[in-house]
C-alpha cells in the first residue's frame, strides 16, 4: 500500500505578527536609532557631570571676582549677579535650558558669550586633531601591514618597538622632547605659539608641524599594532591562502584583498582617536601655547569661570559622541554585516 507523499503546509502567520513584521523598522535604521538614543543618553549624563564637577571645584567665582578683602555685601551681590545663590538643581535646570537654546553663558572673566570664545578656539583644536589623525594613520597604517607582512624579521621588530615606545611615552613628553629637539637642531622654526590659517598659511603649517607630530606618533602606535594583528588574522583566511596559491605575490593579495577587510578595527579605532585627540589636545596645547579649547578649558577651570568650563566639558563629550556616531555610520559600508546591509 503506497501512501502519498505529504507536501508541508507553509506556515500561516497570524495577522499580528505579519502586521508588526510589515511595519517593523528596518535593521540599519534600528542600529542608527539606538545609537542616537544612547548618545542622547550620554550627553545627558556627562550634562550632569560637568555641572556637578565644576562646581564641586574648592572655591568660586566669587572669590576670585570680590578678592580676599571684600565685604560681605559686595559678596552677596556678585552672588546673586552670577545667578549662584540659588539651589543646584535649580541652577542646573536653568544652565542645561539655556543650553538646550544655544546659549552657553556669558564669561564672568572677559563678559564675552562662551559661544563667541568656543567659535574663536574651536577651528584651532580641530585643525590641530585632524593633522594628528592625519600622522597617526600614515605611519600607523603602512608599518602594520608591513610588519605583518615581514613577521617575524627585522622591520616587524623595529615596527613592534617603535609601537611599545609610542605606547609608553605621554603625550606631552612626546611635546616636549620635540620642542627641545627644534630648538637645538632648527633655531628658527616656530616650536611654541600659533598662528592663524587665515593670517599666514605658511608660518601656521610650520606652528601646526611639532603639536601634530606630538600627538600623532604615540596615537598612531595604536593603529599600527591594530593594523599589524588585524592583518595577521586577514593572511590566515582561505580567500588570501587562494590568492597566493594562483599566482599572486605578497604585496599583491595585499593590496587587493588584504586592506579592505583588515580596515574594520583600523577605521574604528581611527575614528575614537580623532575624538581623544581633541580631548588630548588640553595637553598638547599647553604644552605648545595654542588658543584652543583644550587651553581654554584649563583656563577657565583655573578661574572658576563656571560657564565656559562647563561648555568646554561638554564640548569635548559631544565630539566624542558625534565621532562615534559617525564611525558606527561608516562601518556598515566596510563590513556590510553589521547593520543589516547583508
Amino acid at each position: 500500500m503506497s501512501s502519498a507523499t505529504q507536501v508541508p503546509s507553509p506556515k500561516v502567520r497570524p495577522p499580528e505578527e505579519r502586521a508588526a513584521r510589515r511595519f517593523a523598522p528596518p535593521p540599519l535604521v534600528l542600529f542608527l536609532g539606538t545609537r542616537l538614543l544612547r548618545g542622547v543618553l550620554v550627553m545627558f549624563l556627562l550634562s550632569i557631570i560637568a555641572f556637578g564637577l565644576v562646581h564641586m571645584l574648592p572655591g568660586n567665582s566669587v572669590d576670585l571676582l570680590a578678592g580676599p578683602y571684600s565685604t560681605p555685601e559686595v559678596r552677596a551681590q556678585l552672588t546673586r549677579d552670577l545667578g549662584l545663590d540659588g539651589p543646584l538643581i535649580e541652577q542646573y535646570t536653568h544652565w542645561l535650558g539655556n543650553v538646550l537654546r544655544g546659549d552657553f553663558g556669558i564669561s564672568v572673566f572677559n563678559g564675552q558669550p562662551v559661544r563667541t570664545l568656543i567659535a574663536d578656539r574651536l577651528p584651532n583644536t580641530l585643525e590641530l586633531a585632524i593633522a594628528a589623525t592625519i600622522v597617526s594613520i600614515a605611519w600607523g597604517v603602512p608599518f602594520g601591514a608591513i610588519a605583518a607582512m615581514k613577521r617575524g624579521r627585522f622591520f616587524d621588530r623595529v615596527a613592534r618597538s617603535a609601537t611599545f615606545l609610542g605606547l609608553a611615552t605621554p603625550v606631552f613628553a612626546f611635546g616636549v622632547a620635540l620642542v627641545l629637539f627644534a630648538s637645538m637642531v632648527m633655531p628658527s622654526w616656530p616650536t611654541l605659539g600659533w598662528v592663524p590659517f587665515t593670517a599666514d598659511p605658511v608660518r601656521n603649517v610650520q606652528a601646526l608641524v611639532l603639536p601634530a607630530l606630538a600627538l600623532g606618533l604615540p596615537l598612531g602606535s595604536t593603529i599600527c599594532r591594530y593594523m599589524r594583528a588585524s592583518m595577521l588574522e586577514v593572511y590566515e583566511q582561505d580567500y588570501m591562502r587562494t590568492a597566493l596559491a594562483t599566482g599572486s605575490t605578497r604585496l599583491q593579495a595585499t593590496v587587493r584583498h588584504g586592506l579592505r577587510n583588515a580596515s574594520g578595527p583600523v577605521v574604528t579605532i581611527a575614528g575614537l582617536q580623532l575624538a581623544g585627540m581633541v580631548g588630548q589636545s588640553i595637553l598638547i596645547e599647553n604644552v605648545f601655547a595654542i588658543p584652543g579649547i583644550g587651553q581654554l578649558t584649563v583656563t577657565s577651570i583655573l578661574q572658576k569661570d563656571y560657564a565656559a568650563a562647563q561648555a568646554c566639558i561638554l564640548l569635548l563629550g559631544g565630539v566624542f559622541v558625534v565621532m562615534n556616531l559617525v564611525v558606527d555610520l561608516f562601518y556598515p559600508l566596510i563590513n556590510p554585516k553589521v547593520g543589516g546591509l547583508r
